[in-house]
């Protein structure tokens, strides 16, 4: 019986691998070359040690400096990142600094900050990114120029500016592999997720969907929930960044505890899904179920001497399309070099998802950027 639930989940799980690497080979892109008024919104807590850099990097774009202004939204910071603000402020005239205590006390999280920034803004296009990353010169003018007519939302790609230990490299594998869904399901008109890191969308889209107030509560949702209510009350387009202008980078977790954290908050809000996006939460499901029974069977055939044949079989299964998709992935994005992290990333993911899984049906760890709120 074990057996057959075994074959019949990895190959679920096989075919949803194989379709999202299809899409990574479809490649549709349409651009403008109008310039509107753009917003860059960045909410801060205790960024000291990067907030210069990103207000360096978007301080510094070759598009019109008249055209567009930086919100920095501190969110109660204990350290002195509304200093450093103040002080790029005066030599960068489009930078300007608020305070998260001034938004919506009915927003939680991330979302208080962000809905302050975006509601202060003068820009019709809103480009969201956080306060560790790091972007292009042509950052702002290449994410822009995919708002043709039709489009309501682009999504970008953010990767990890990784060291050469095994540990960043798997965890940079992990997220391009994330990425790469996003990217894939955009390209089949039903995007599935998208990072706060790079993202960006019309401010009237924004009103329309009612902004973040569906799900206010939410430990996450700044990002994949408005992204979910866009393409479910709305008629926009949404489409996903190819150009490499468009990327951004962002920094590796402090320590394993930081990154296990981190993927407990995206992981948390998954039975929202249910709702936003039934076929999303299959997949999910599916993932977690495939790998469930990979780690049920070898504990199963380990304790009583059972045959390891058909786990076997299915462990192949799944490093071939997994792999596959790996491929086409890094070559996409330009950073083949993860190819070497993917082994140890293949059997450290099995657990990992299955540890996140569970967690996900316990009390949620309410936190963002260090600070918790009930």
């Amino acid at each position: 019986m074990l057996d057959i639930f075994l074959l019949v989940t990895i190959s679920c799980y096989a075919l949803i691998i194989l379709i999202f690497t299809i899409g990574l080979f479809l490649f549709k892109e349409e651009k403008t070359t109008i310039k509107p008024f753009v917003s860059v919104i960045i909410p801060a807590l205790n960024e000291k040690d990067h907030i210069e850099k990103i207000l360096f990097d978007v301080s510094n774009q070759t598009y019109p400096t008249e055209k567009y202004e930086i919100l920095v939204i501190d969110d109660e910071s204990s350290d002195i990142t509304s200093n450093l603000v103040m002080a790029l402020s005066e030599k960068y005239q489009n930078i300007k600094l608020l305070n998260s205590k001034d938004g919506d006390s009915t927003l939680k999280f991330k979302k208080r900050p962000l809905d302050l920034g975006i509601r202060s803004s003068y820009g019709e296009i809103i480009i969201q990114t956080d306060a560790d990353c790091q972007v292009t010169n042509r950052w702002i003018e290449t994410m822009v120029s995919y708002f043709t007519d039709n489009v309501g939302m682009v999504i970008g790609h953010s990767q990890i500016n990784y060291d050469k230990s095994i540990s960043q490299t798997v965890e940079t594998l992990d997220f391009l592999m994330l990425s790469a869904t996003g990217r894939s399901t955009a390209q089949f008109g039903i995007p599935f997720a998208a990072t706060g890191q790079n993202l960006a969308f019309r401010k009237k889209t924004f009103y329309e969907v009612g902004g973040f107030s569906e799900f206010a509560n939410a430990l996450g949702g700044d990002d994949t929930f408005l992204l979910q209510s866009i393409r479910n009350k709305s008629d926009w387009d949404i489409v996903a960044a190819l150009d490499k202008n468009s990327f951004t980078q962002t920094v590796p977790s402090l320590s394993f505890r930081s990154f296990v954290s981190q993927r407990r908050r995206w992981a948390s809000d998954s039975l929202y899904f249910r709702i936003t996006n039934p076929v999303f939460f299959v997949v999910i499901i599916t993932t977690f179920l495939a790998n469930l029974s990979i780690l049920i069977s070898f504990g199963i055939n380990f304790v009583f001497s059972g045959s390891f044949q058909i786990l076997i079989s299915c462990l192949m299964i799944k490093l071939l399309v997994e792999g596959w998709m790996m491929v086409k992935a890094t070559s996409i994005f330009n950073c083949k070099n993860l190819r070497k992290a993917f082994i140890p990333w293949f059997f450290l993911q099995i657990p990992y998802i299955v540890y996140m899984g569970i967690t996900t049906l316990t009390p949620k760890n309410k936190a963002w950027g260090g600070r918790h709120e009930n």
